[in-house]
């Protein structure tokens, strides 16, 4: 089907129900209207054709409450032509009321595909304003419609209607309070969505403010403004980015926007002030009230519980990555060295104390696995030797990675050198079994350099570790000095500590 140009139908529809503001109640206003209406929906159906995927479903439910609109239009004229005036309630009212909550349903499916994971906080401020657009459409048009009159079908048609407003309401804040982009499509259902609410506003309202006024009297005035918010929810279906409106928008801005500070506001100060402006003689009435106001209150306090834990969570995450490295979960340079610094000061204040002891671990073999592997298998490495060093660590031991294939282990409460010595045993230990990923084994080995704080006349952080990696690279060059003398006699035995080179996958 050839794409109409989105722009046209408002216009189109802005012609078609043009007669019935200018001639209400005349067979031509009404065939016009009815010809506009038809049009759209049939748009609407056979552009829903060409989309797929979850989308098609959320703009299936658009296109669903039109239609049920336009079916209760062609009802209420066949049955208005079988058996005359049909008064306050009709069969009709079942499906015009019924196309609010299709359109929720509809616009909520856009919305989470848009912003998965992300409608909390939207959700919430659209709440608290629908609250108080809630108690407002009691307090002005169900409650003075139901004053001094029976409950009847009529009655409840009559207050299901602001409802359904409501339901409007709320799915226009979800929309514009969303994150995802507000451009397209969107634009197009926000205006359709606010010019119904309008619409309906003013067709329930204007009769009861100007009740002696002929224009004001004659609602058909207003069925144009209602095809025109129809031709906006068509418009959005029919626009070139229709399909895209469920896109999350990467480029978004994650902070508080004015306009949702704005509407906070007013939805907060609005109930006080009628409460403060008008008297509540009624007992439905100051029960409504004060229902309202605590329901607003709740909704404001989850909301700012739900930002205090989101702050605090966030806070938590930028200090733990502050001190720890990404990929392994190990401390950083920047913690070892502030834990490596307090118990510097702690040994100072003990005499004769061997530690703390810094053991400097450099993997044997690493760069062979990334050479031939790729940085995956590297990176898997990494960070199983990293669990198995965590794992074996002493209670009050600290182990860092510095980068690359470079780790830190910080023991304190070592007695002596041989206390030292047989924790770097242990430490290289962790290499005695291969490291398996998938039907790939990689063999690995590490070279270890110990300095104890009592070896140094003035130690400090960064003279330990400079200490520490000195004699592991020491132990690095003594095995390979090992590794290519004997190479060089037997050209194909080895030494067991060679080993720890190879890779076998």
């Amino acid at each position: 089907m050839r794409r109409v140009p989105a722009p046209l139908l408002p216009v189109f529809a802005a012609l078609c129900g043009l007669p019935t503001a200018i001639w209400p109640g005349t067979v031509f206003a009404h065939v016009c209207y009815q010809v506009g209406f038809v049009a759209l929906v049939v748009l609407g159906w056979a552009r829903l054709r060409s989309l797929h995927g979850l989308v098609r479903t959320g703009y299936a439910f658009i296109v669903g409450a039109l239609t049920v609109w336009l079916l209760g239009d062609l009802l209420y004229d066949v049955l208005d032509r079988l058996i005359g005036p049909l008064g306050l309630v009709s069969p009709s009212d079942v499906f015009w009321i019924s196309g609010y909550p299709l359109l929720a349903i509809g616009l909520g499916k856009l919305v989470r595909l848009r912003a998965p994971g992300k409608l909390r906080e939207g959700l919430l401020d659209a709440l608290a304003m629908a609250t108080v657009m809630a108690w407002l459409c009691w307090q002005f048009i169900i409650l003075p419609a139901f004053e001094g009159e029976r409950f009847t079908l009529g009655t409840l048609g009559a207050a299901l209607y602001p409802l359904g407003d409501v339901v409007l309401f709320a799915a226009a804040a979800i929309l514009i309070l969303a994150p995802g982009p507000k451009r397209g499509p969107t634009l197009y259902l926000a205006a359709a969505l606010v010019v119904t609410l309008i619409g309906d506003v003013a067709i329930s309202m204007l009769p009861q403010i100007f009740p002696d006024l002929p224009w004001a009297t004659q609602v058909d005035r207003l069925d144009g403004a209602l095809l025109v918010a129809n031709s906006f929810f068509a418009a959005a279906l029919v626009h070139r980015d229709a399909a895209r409106i469920a896109e999350p928008d990467d480029l978004l801005e994650q902070r508080l926007h004015p306009a949702r500070v704005v509407f906070l506001g007013i939805a907060l100060v609005a109930l006080p002030m009628f409460a403060g402006m008008q008297t509540f003689d009624s007992l439905v009435s100051r029960i409504s009230l004060l229902t309202s106001i605590a329901v607003l209150t709740s909704l404001i306090l989850v909301r700012f519980v739900l930002v205090v834990r989101e702050q605090e969570y966030i806070r938590a995450v930028l200090a733990h990555r502050a001190q720890h490295d990404q990929l392994t979960g190990l401390a950083n340079r920047q913690a070892l060295l502030s834990r490596l610094d307090l118990a510097l000061l702690r040994s100072r204040s003990r005499a004769k104390e061997f530690g703390p002891v810094v053991y400097y671990l450099d993997l044997n073999g690493f760069k062979q696995i990334n050479d031939r592997h790729g940085h995956a298998s590297g990176d898997y490495v990494l960070v199983e030797f990293a669990r198995r060093l965590r794992s074996d660590l002493r209670p009050g031991d600290i182990a860092a990675r510095l980068g690359g294939d470079e780790f830190v282990v910080l023991a304190q409460n070592v007695d002596n050198e041989d206390d030292a010595q047989a924790i770097a045993e242990r430490l290289r230990g962790l290499c005695d079994e291969p490291v398996w990923r998938s039907d790939e084994c990689f063999t690995i080995g590490v070279s270890i350099g110990v300095a104890a704080a009592s070896s140094l006349p003035e130690p400090d952080a960064e003279a330990l570790l400079a200490a520490a990696d000195g004699e592991m690279y020491a132990e690095k060059t003594s095995r390979r000095d090992r590794r290519t003398g004997v190479t060089g006699v037997t050209g194909r035995h080895r030494e067991p500590a060679v080993a720890a080179d190879a890779i076998t996958s």
